[in-house]
This record gives C-alpha cells, sequence and structure tokens, in this order.
C-alpha cells in the first residue's frame, strides 16, 4: 500500500471528466526502454516466538527503521514524529498495516539487477536483527502464527481511515491489512494498446501464477485447508476494488474503459494540508462533478485513488501485477522472470493469448476461486491447472531467452525460472504442497520449525 509523498507538481485542479482522458497514455515508454520493478513484502517476528513484531518499542518495527537508515543511509519519512517509511534514490523501504516491511525497488533493465536488490534488502534486514536482537524475517504470504488482536496497527492515518471504511465492505478486511504479504511486479507498457493487451493477459494470467504460487497454507499456528487462504481474504475485503475486473478479461477496452471503472470505484480519503480525510459515499466521479465538503480534485487526488485500487492488476504510472502470494526467498526472482517473459515478449503474449483466449469470464471467476483450496489441482474444464501452468512456465522461459539479458557469467534471465521449475511445476507441487508435506513429516511441529522454514 503507496506511502503518499506530497508533491505540488501533481495538484493540478480536475474540473471534468475530460481532464483524464489521456491520463494513461502520459506514461507510455518506447519500445526496448521498459524497464521492470519489484515490491517485497516480508514478516518481521520474534525469533523465540513467530509472534509478530510490534510497530513500537526497542525491538520493534519502528525501531527496525531507524537502524536501516542509520546503517544504510535511508532517508526516514515521518508522520508525525514516527517513522513510516525509508527512501533512498528511487528505492523506497515502507510499512503495511501489521508491520509488514516492503522492498519497493527502483525500476531496472532486467532481473539480474532486481535479484541484486532483493539481496542487498534481506542482507539489510539481517544486520538490523543482529543488532536489535531476537528477530526473525519470514517469507510467506500469510502471518504464520499471530492473529488480529495481536497484531499492532502501524500509526498511519491512512491506515485508519482504511480500517474502519474496509471493515463495512468486507469481513475479512483487517486480515488483509495486518496478516497478508505479496510478492508484486511492475512493469511498462508502451502505448494504449500494449498497456490493455498486457492488462487483460494479466488479469488471465493471474490464477495460474496465484496457484503456481500458493503459499498461505498454515496460519494461525496449523494448517488452515487452504492453498492460499490470502487469496480468500482478498476476495472477503472489498468487492468494489478486488479480484478480477471481469470486462477486461473477456472483451476488447480501452483506456477509457478503465479510467471509467476507477472513477466509479468509491473515493476513502483526500489530504489537505498533509492532513487526512475520511471521504464517505463518494465516487470519484461524483468527486469531479460535485466535490467534496467544499474540496476539489486535483491530479494528486487521481494519483492516491489509483492506490486504493486493489484488483489482481491495476495502472498507475505502469501496470501493477499484484495476485500472487509473498514466496521463500528463492523463488520471489521466479515471480518477476515469469510475468517479465510473458509480458516483455511479443511472442509470448500472443502465444498465452492464445493458450487463454477459449476461456469465459464465468471460467476465470470459478477457478480464481477453487485455486483458494485446490492450487495445482483445480481444473480449468477438463484439464488441471498444474497443465496450463507448465505450459505458460515454457512461454516465458521461450521469451526471457529471446530477450537475451546477460549477467556477467553471460547467463540470460531464463536462470530465475529453474527454482520455479524445479519446485513446483515440475514435481506439480505448490509451496503450499510443499509446505504441508514437510509439516506433516516434522517431529517437532512448533514456531522453531516455521521460522527455519521460512526465514530469509
Amino acid at each position: 500500500m503507496s506511502t503518499f509523498l506530497h508533491t505540488n507538481s501533481r495538484a493540478i485542479p480536475i474540473h471534468s471528466v475530460e481532464d483524464l482522458r489521456g491520463y494513461f497514455q502520459e506514461f507510455g515508454k518506447p519500445a526496448g526502454a521498459e524497464k521492470i520493478g519489484i515490491e517485497c513484502e516480508i514478516f518481521g517476528v520474534h525469533s523465540e516466538t513467530a509472534e509478530a513484531l510490534p510497530y513500537s518499542g526497542k525491538r520493534g518495527v519502528e525501531a527496525v527503521l531507524r537502524v536501516l537508515s542509520r546503517e544504510f543511509g535511508y532517508t526516514p519519512i515521518q508522520e508525525g514524529d514516527r517513522t513510516i517509511a525509508l527512501q533512498k534514490g528511487h528505492t523506497m523501504i515502507t510499512l503495511e498495516p501489521g508491520g509488514q516491511i516492503e522492498l519497493s525497488g527502483e525500476p531496472v533493465r532486467s532481473i539480474h539487477e532486481a535479484k541484486s536488490q532483493l539481496n542487498d534488502f534481506f542482507f539489510q534486514l539481517k544486520i538490523a536483527a543482529q543488532i536489535l536482537g531476537k528477530i526473525s524475517w519470514l517469507a510467506c504470504g500469510i502471518h504464520p502464527f499471530s492473529g488480529l488482536e495481536s497484531i499492532e496497527w502501524v500509526p498511519k492515518k491512512r491506515y485508519r481511515i482504511m480500517a474502519d471504511y474496509l471493515i463495512q465492505k468486507g469481513a475479512r478486511a483487517h486480515d488483509m491489512m495486518k496478516r497478508t504479504a505479496t510478492d508484486q511486479v511492475n512493469l511498462d507498457y508502451r502505448d494504449e494498446q500494449d498497456a490493455i493487451e498486457k492488462m487483460r493477459l494479466i488479469l488471465a494470467v493471474t490464477p495460474f501464477a496465484a496457484a503456481m504460487f500458493s503459499n498461505s497454507a498454515f496460519s494461525s499456528g496449523k494448517l488452515s485447508g487452504f492453498q492460499s487462504e490470502r487469496l480468500y481474504i482478498w476476495r472477503h475485503t472489498d468487492p468494489d476494488r478486488t479480484g478480477l475486473v471481469l470486462d477486461l478479461v473477456c472483451q476488447k477496452c480501452t483506456f477509457d474503459d478503465y479510467l471509467n471503472y476507477v472513477l466509479d470505484v468509491p473515493v476513502m480519503f483526500v489530504v489537505r494540508s498533509d492532513d487526512w480525510l475520511p471521504v464517505k459515499n463518494l465516487t470519484f466521479r461524483h468527486f469531479i462533478e460535485n466535490g467534496y465538503e467544499g474540496i476539489y480534485p486535483t491530479r494528486e487526488d487521481f494519483d492516491l485513488h489509483l492506490s486504493t485500487i486493489f484488483t489482481d492488476a491495476r495502472f498507475k504510472h505502469y501496470v501493477e501485477v499484484r495476485g500472487m502470494d509473498g514466496q521463500r526467498c528463492q523463488l520471489i526472482p521466479s515471480v518477476a522472470a515469469f510475468w517479465k517473459g510473458i509480458l516483455y515478449d511479443d511472442r509470448a503474449m500472443k502465444d498465452a493469448e492464445k493458450l487463454l483466449k477459449p476461456f469465459c469470464r464465468e471460467t476465470f471467476v470459478q477457478l480464481r476461486e477453487s485455486i483458494e483450496k485446490e492450487g495445482l489441482r483445480a481444473k480449468m474444464e477438463k484439464n488441471c491447472v498444474l497443465d496450463y501452468a507448465r505450459e505458460l512456465v515454457a512461454m516465458s522461459e521461450a521469451g526471457l531467452k529471446r530477450m537475451a539479458m546477460v549477467n556477467e557469467k553471460g547467463r540470460d534471465e531464463s536462470i530465475y525460472l529453474g527454482p520455479l521449475k524445479e519446485e513446483i511445476t515440475g514435481p506439480g507441487k505448490s509451496p503450499a504442497d510443499q509446505l504441508i508435506e514437510s509439516w506433516n513429516r516434522a517431529s517437532s511441529k512448533d514456531a522453531a520449525w516455521i521460522i527455519d522454514y521460512f526465514k530469509i
């Protein structure tokens, strides 16, 4: 969830919907100039109990941010007298509502560079843990032990408003905010046609990616019966702004169609003079038409509104892929490589679209729900999701090989699909399957075992 940074350069008044026509077209990139950005969320836990780190206190998440700032040269971002994020250049370290700590990496050209960003992030977290003591870092899709009441809210005004708003929309909204984690991929687009093709393909492929990367089968100290409880939680958060944008999956559309969707999503809040103001019963379209208590919208308000759209993919100044559970650290580069191989290679995009084109919108809805508990064993008409997943991974691998972006050893980015093929699509076992099997075989089923399994 974005950290809001006020900028006068975006405080441009919006007088009518027409002022937003062409908004998304502004951010197209020339062919060959596309970059990739990664976002990675990690749980901090007490090393002896696996309970969530609090935000406050001498061994809390805020203390971690202060150590990272001091040791590695990040600039703290404050809200009042509290540290809520860090920034260094175009790299940010932010906090999710339950204290999940997130890397938002500077956009880069290759997965090789993204992998280096992850390595640096994990190294820095480990140093902070050594300095503060009794902290472990877990990479997974849902907090394995702590319940809602035992997780301290990060004291951001944005999160207080969101918490009050979303719990009225879905029973699991606070679980989403405090107990889930994901790995996201941000990708550029060239123009409107390329952007819409990418969005439609992302929404169609996401159920298969979600099944491959299902990694939230253990919560509240036990196996939950889910492959991806995180997916289930998101489905019960807010139907106005989560899940699939179905009309974009199965029909031709334009940026105007996406804009119209966004304009009809209710506004949660606006910011004026660093004060966060909750908004009730107002879509962004009505905000433009009528204002709100004497306030009228700007481009900055629209940017902020876009950050409250939580669909499986969304447009901001790029297209953001959001539908996967947080992964153990060796698989995080695989997430980015999988999507880059499909979405940055024209042939791979055409092959993937051809593979999934015959299916209707109802099929995707049913598939997304069945994946929550069945994962790779879910059925897509006559075939298993695993069969399609293997084909999609092969398409991605071919795309990465054609791009031929090599590291210092002359190896292209397809090397990052190795763990995905070897651990998941090869044996046909998701991360959730692997955890369940390992847990059931374990002689000592306790917090120490879970920490050792998921630690970075």
